[in-house]
């Protein structure tokens, strides 16, 4: 931003603050835009109720050299990769870890759910504590925890110190996912802003894929324990950086750590923590136990009760909520958060059984099947990398919200065509369409969010961006098992009850990984019925990216760098006029 745009900037707001309160007086407030040029606007005297807190995409106040800035975002990227990979490294290991550890088979699938639990949790609790405490502290504790989880999962002799190990892990995950976003309007210059978010979802999208190319190697080659070693040296290292080079970029109040403690919504927190708790250990019961169990049903009635006290305790109850009414109730900002759970309905569908289909139907093995998604991945990283500079040129959101939808359901619609007679090109290819709209999708839906949020929510915008979506990956791998578990059932039924009781004595009617063990000429029935219960589950994200393009249609044609007048913060929560100030919002982002 040159010095002539910043001198007009703080004149206009130094006028502001002194001029009389006047309902007739013109509004007036200051367009910047990515290149940093500016003009004046002016807003009808009916749009606000009370003068408008003058906000502006703000360039970063600390001034870093281009080598410190490029070795920083490495550290910061290096923490994504890291908490990203594990995700789904630990995928093709889970069984040989069981075995290794106990002999209850039924604890294997909290390696993953507690994981994802902790991380979850985390996610909109590490937004909100960054703005009290800094970034720099959350982003370190994240890092910090995440290594020592990784450590005691490296060195655990039972089930019960890995899966303790998974929940700390998945805390600094969460943390370290959320503040990595968040980083990105403190660090990098506006017109750079763009790039480094392409950057973080190409790092989020890659290593979602290599992750089990990683764990397949890592089994078959060393042991199930490198999965974690790896993280010491991915997370030390990036710890040294950040800690070193990052300065907190933000303005903290200079209060004790007991007045900021204050601040804290505790009661909002543990809501949310038992909200989200309740809601996956159901989902992971449902799973296990069936949906009519009590042990199902029961955590889906505490999920309930946490989040109707949770709505009431935000809404009127926490001096400084959690999650503002602010952020959840502009219809804006609501639109980017279902968009954003669509998207990872499709993507966790994707991520999970496209490799399903490409082991059970196709014969690959758990390597292969992670090079039949480098087509996925290629077009996901033109995508993300294409548009963070585009974004610079045309700068509207929506745009390629809409854009990423069309492909979206494209490529799932096409997807269907594919069988167990289609080539190598139709099975890889036809879901290429889908990388390119989770590339165009996920950075772009933060940017909106972010350019919408008041300055002041930044943080807790984006938080709940990456919270909706892995909370829709974490609800996606339910729904997409209950599906493949219902119409594999069905699937069964159709069956020649000679090749099922063939199946059956090989276990593949239970596992796809053992149809290779059958008679070749006993394998075409079974492989035709995985392929049709494939099919069908898919149906859930084709409906997802069929929901994601209403949410693109809805969404406002926010303009990326021209954020302003968004929200009076002086008004007390209880004056808050979501009609009023959206109305200035329309005038002031709508291109």
């Amino acid at each position: 931003m040159n010095n002539n745009s910043s001198s007009h900037i703080s004149h206009i707001q130094s006028s502001y603050q002194h001029r009389p309160s006047q309902e007739d007086e013109t509004n007036t407030v200051v367009d910047v835009d990515i290149h940093g040029d500016s003009k004046k606007s002016e807003l009808p005297p009916s749009s606000l109720s009370s003068p408008p807190e003058i906000v502006t995409e703000q360039e970063p106040t600390e001034r870093f050299s281009a080598v410190r800035r490029g070795i920083l975002i490495f550290g910061i990227i290096l923490a994504m990769f890291m908490i990203s990979l594990n995700t789904t490294v630990i995928a093709p290991a889970m069984t040989i870890i069981t075995t290794d550890l106990t002999d209850n088979i039924s604890l294997q699938t909290w390696i993953a759910t507690a994981y994802l639990l902790a991380f979850n949790i985390a996610m909109p609790l590490s937004g909100k504590f960054s703005d009290i405490f800094g970034r720099k502290p959350i982003l370190v504790f994240g890092v910090f925890i995440f290594f020592i989880g990784s450590l005691v999962n490296a060195l655990t002799p039972n089930m019960e110190g890995l899966i303790g190990g998974r929940t700390v892990q998945g805390l600094g995950g969460g943390c370290v996912m959320t503040i990595a976003y968040v980083l990105v309007p403190d660090l990098a210059p506006l017109h750079l802003r763009p790039r480094f978010q392409s950057g973080l979802t190409v790092i989020y999208g890659l290593a979602s894929v290599v992750g089990t190319l990683i764990g397949g190697v890592f089994v078959q080659k060393l042991s199930w324990r490198w999965d974690f070693w790896l993280n010491l040296i991915l997370g030390g290292t990036a710890l040294i950086i950040i800690t070193l080079l990052l300065k907190e970029p933000t303005v903290i109040q200079k209060t004790s750590f007991s007045s900021k403690l204050k601040r804290i919504d505790f009661l909002g927190a543990f809501l949310v923590i038992t909200f989200v708790g309740c809601l996956l250990i159901a989902l992971n019961f449902g799973q296990s136990y069936g949906w009519s169990n009590p042990h199902s049903f029961g955590p889906f009635i505490g999920a309930a009760i946490s989040l109707v006290g949770l709505i009431i305790v935000e809404g009127w109850i926490a001096s400084e909520p959690l999650l503002p009414p602010e952020i959840i109730l502009n219809p804006t900002i609501t639109i980017f958060y279902l968009y954003i759970i669509c998207i990872g309905l499709g993507f966790i569908a994707t991520l999970y059984y496209g490799p399903i289909m490409f082991q059970a139907v196709f014969g690959s093995d758990s390597t292969g099947s992670g090079v039949h998604l480098v087509p996925y991945m290629g077009c996901l990283i033109v995508a993300s990398i294409g548009s963070g500079f585009a974004l610079s040129h045309f700068p509207y959101v929506k745009f390629y919200l809409m854009l990423a939808s069309v492909c979206n359901i494209i490529g799932f619609g096409l997807f269907h065509m594919v069988n167990e007679h289609s080539s190598w090109a139709q099975q890889s290819c036809y879901i290429m369409l889908c990388g390119f709209a989770f590339g165009l999708s996920q950075q772009n839906t933060i940017m909106g969010v972010q350019t919408v949020a008041p300055q002041k929510y930044i943080a807790v915008a984006t938080s709940l961006t990456n919270f909706f979506m892995m909370l829709a990956c974490s609800i996606g791998v339910a729904i997409c098992q209950t599906m493949f578990s219902l119409f594999l059932s069905h699937e069964l039924t159709l069956i020649d009850p000679e090749v099922l009781a063939i199946a059956h004595q090989y276990g593949a009617d239970t596992n796809y990984l053992y149809l290779k063990n059958m008679p070749a000429e006993s394998q075409q029935p079974m492989i035709h019925a995985y392929m049709q219960v494939v099919r069908n589950v898919f149906i859930m994200p084709l409906v997802a990216a069929g929901v994601g393009v209403i949410c693109a249609c809805a969404a406002k044609n926010t303009r990326f760098g021209a954020k302003k007048g968004a929200n009076n913060a002086n008004n007390s929560k209880d004056d808050y006029n979501l009609e009023k100030v959206l109305s200035t919002t329309a005038e002031s982002v709508i291109a």
